[in-house]
């Protein structure tokens, strides 16, 4: 699922760093991050709004809506408001390799066969489903 929430990206000169640029979305509260540059900034926050949404979900918390784009007002000098989008699965697909066990139901002559082969559950299963998502 994409999700797009409005950030603020405050620009902010500190000493022995040089301009950070500090990004707010405001929607998801404590979502906060930092970037060196405006694009190190907009990479941590998409990694920061996906590490939230992620929490949230697995704290079994409603995601909230976004603010409109046109609602979010430049609250001061120099801020800037800009649309962060998060494709979660891609996130998901990228970040999380933690497996997880499930268990499985096949007819014995199958099991047999598949062990007298050598093949592994696991990895056939998970070649099955991504070849059925079209990963």
């Amino acid at each position: 699922m994409v999700y797009i929430f409005p950030a603020i990206f405050t620009p902010d000169n500190v000493e022995e760093r040089g301009v950070v640029y500090t990004v707010d979305v405001p929607d998801i509260p404590g979502c906060v991050t930092e970037g060196e540059s405006i694009e190190e900034a907009i990479s941590m926050a998409r990694e920061a709004v996906a590490g939230c949404i992620l929490a949230m979900k697995q704290a079994g918390e409603e995601i909230p809506a976004a603010t409109g784009y046109s609602d979010e007002k430049i609250r001061l000098d120099g801020e800037l408001v800009t649309l962060i989008d998060v494709d979660l699965n891609d996130y998901l697909r990228k970040k999380e390799t933690k497996s997880v066990i499930k268990t499985v139901s096949l007819p014995q002559w199958l099991a047999i066969m598949a062990e007298e082969a050598g093949i592994s559950y696991s990895q056939a299963l998970q070649e099955a489903l991504k070849d059925r998502l079209g990963l």
